[in-house]
């Protein structure tokens, strides 16, 4: 069969087609974090109509941490189901628990809802995400929301993390396995630690001092990168850098917004009579309240930053436009007086003087030489050209 010659739709079509993967290509080490919405629209309130609510999950598909800590030590424990959490009895010497759940499951969040007695509304809140970070003050217990960010190799990872503070029970909720928790659990080991000897709203305080600290190298991150396109914008401005600060903006803002309510939060529990947080806690909650407002304002020089770079950007590459348009000017200008005597001796008249005489070639061609030598010396006395 003889080959169908291309057309130029299908030339067309494999233009298109490699521009949208130009385009489409990753251009930045971070990746916006992916929403993942659970809740239907209209559905009933609560988590007892929730889709899976009366299934179990296998055993050991969702990691169950449980840690028992006070003055009499530290014991830590690790379950397949929640059956056995909730079974699982708190030593002889008492103290505080720390239940950290790694997964979002309907069974797994409403059995811990009837064994410690928090609202539906607030498991509902666990499950379905994302929320807006936030913290809702029920009769007996405190639900705190937060966005949990962290760098991932080369991408950013958000997820949604819940803190439910019942009597001495904390009990957090994550999105998926893996945190920044992992020095306070270390801490937790240490018989001379606060969390032994303050209440249960000091280990809040630290879980959510790590989230807020965490933010710090992160940013540090964005304004190595910053400082990289600055450079690269000043020696060779390429395209991909305006769509590397486009995207860099972008994701800005995503912390911008998971962020700027962690300053409403701290400082209700800090501030707010109405707060659950007992006052000797309410000092080491002022910090993290300072710590918010920090990265709030690291995040706007960030992005003022970008505006910045952004418009460098653009005024890098309209001085090498006007660099390019004067370089074609000036040799448009020595060809100019060229073309004029060219255009003059190649007229078809019968009887033009010059073309008669032995030396008209050489004269011709020093005229021209003389001309452009002449242009030449002006350009650099006015100086369009050289220094």
């Amino acid at each position: 069969m003889p080959k169908k010659k291309p057309t130029l739709h299908s030339h067309l079509t494999d233009a298109v087609s490699s521009i949208g993967k130009l385009v489409t290509a990753p251009l930045h080490f971070v990746k916006p974090p992916k929403p993942t919405v659970a809740r239907k629209i209209a559905s009933s309130p609560g988590i007892e109509h929730a889709k899976g609510v009366d299934v179990p999950p296998a055993d050991g598909s969702i990691p169950i941490q449980c840690i028992d800590f006070g003055k009499g030590g530290c014991e830590k424990t690790d379950f397949s189901n929640v059956t056995d959490l909730i079974a699982h009895p708190r030593p002889e010497w008492g103290g505080f628990r720390w239940i950290n759940i790694e997964g979002l499951h309907p069974f797994i969040i409403n059995e811990l809802r009837k064994a410690y007695d928090f609202h539906t509304l607030a498991a509902e809140d666990v499950l379905h995400t994302p929320q807006r970070p936030k913290l809702e003050l029920y009769d007996t217990h405190s639900l705190i929301i937060l966005d949990m960010v962290r760098l991932k190799g080369e991408s950013l990872a958000s997820e949604q993390v819940s803190i439910i503070v019942i009597g001495d029970t904390l009990i957090t909720f994550q999105e998926n396995p893996g945190d920044v928790w992992n020095p306070i659990r270390t801490r937790l080991q240490n018989p001379d630690a606060r969390f032994r000897r303050y209440p249960i709203w000091y280990l809040a305080y630290a879980l959510i001092d790590a989230i807020v600290d965490n933010i710090y190298p992160i940013l540090e991150r964005y304004g190595d990168v910053l400082n990289d396109l600055e450079e690269e914008a000043m020696e060779d401005p390429k395209p991909s850098i305006q769509q590397h600060i486009y995207l860099i903006k972008r994701e800005l803002y995503a912390l911008r917004r998971s962020f700027w309510p962690v300053r409403e939060l701290t400082s209700k529990l800090t501030f707010d009579e109405t707060s659950p947080v007992e006052k000797k806690v309410r000092v080491f909650m002022r910090d993290v309240h300072d710590h918010s407002l920090q990265i709030i304002e690291l995040i706007e020089s960030s992005r003022e930053m970008c505006n910045s770079l952004q418009d460098f950007y653009i005024s890098v590459v309209s001085n090498r436009m006007n660099e390019v348009m004067k370089a074609l000017t000036i040799m448009a200008s020595l060809f100019m007086p060229i073309t004029f005597f060219a255009g003059i001796y190649g007229m078809n008249f019968e009887h033009i003087p010059e073309l008669g005489w032995k030396y008209s070639y050489p004269i011709f061609w020093g005229l021209c030489i003389s001309t452009t030598v002449v242009l030449l010396w002006y350009f650099k006395r006015k100086g369009w050209i050289g220094k």
